[in-house]
């Protein structure tokens, strides 16, 4: 999947309220498991890095690491138009 379908993917679910809006939760990274990322849905491999986002309110969330970065890049873009 190339960035611009990610970048449109997340908006979608950010929309939809499938990816958080908020910068909310603790984040770390290690290497995959092969967990869907929750951007892309693909698998992140073990040879890739893997960042979880975890939520109080939710069982979390995994991105690869360029995911990672579009979530956060669309998440600021939502709330600096609701600022």
């Amino acid at each position: 999947m190339n960035e611009a379908t990610v970048h449109r993917a997340v908006r979608d679910k950010i929309a939809a309220g499938r990816l958080p809006r908020d910068r909310t939760g603790a984040v770390s990274a290690t290497y995959g498991t092969d967990q869907v990322c929750d951007a892309c849905s693909v698998p992140v491999s073990p040879e890739e890095v893997m960042y979880k986002l975890a939520r109080a309110d939710s069982e979390g969330f995994v991105f690869h690491a360029t995911c990672f970065a579009i979530w956060r890049h669309e998440r600021n873009l939502v709330l600096s138009a609701r600022a």
